[in-house]
């Protein structure tokens, strides 16, 4: 979707949106932990709100793309740290 505001904004040569133009920029190497958290995103838990993305669908995550060591604690570490902003995020919106 992004890129389609990119592209149609240097079409018409307006300046890009807010959100888009302040984007935060990852660190090198961060994307794979970003990707993990949006495809483990789609496993969390619901019924009266947003549940935590379970420990076991983050260990399944790190063994089927064959994460290393490092990796793996890495992506528990990120996943948490990401998945706590989520929820905050989730709870304070359905107030």
């Amino acid at each position: 979707m992004e890129q389609r505001i990119i592209k149609q904004c240097l079409r018409s040569r307006k300046p890009f949106p807010e959100k888009i133009a302040n984007a935060p920029a990852l660190a090198l190497g961060l994307d794979l932990y970003w990707d993990a958290f949006q495809d483990l995103n789609t496993c969390r838990t619901s019924g009266f709100g947003a549940g935590p993305i379970p420990w076991s669908v983050i260990l399944d995550y790190s063994r089927k793309y064959e994460f290393d060591e490092e990796q793996e604690e890495d992506l528990f570490y990120f996943i948490r740290v990401m998945d706590n902003e989520f929820l905050e995020h989730h709870s304070k919106k359905e107030k």
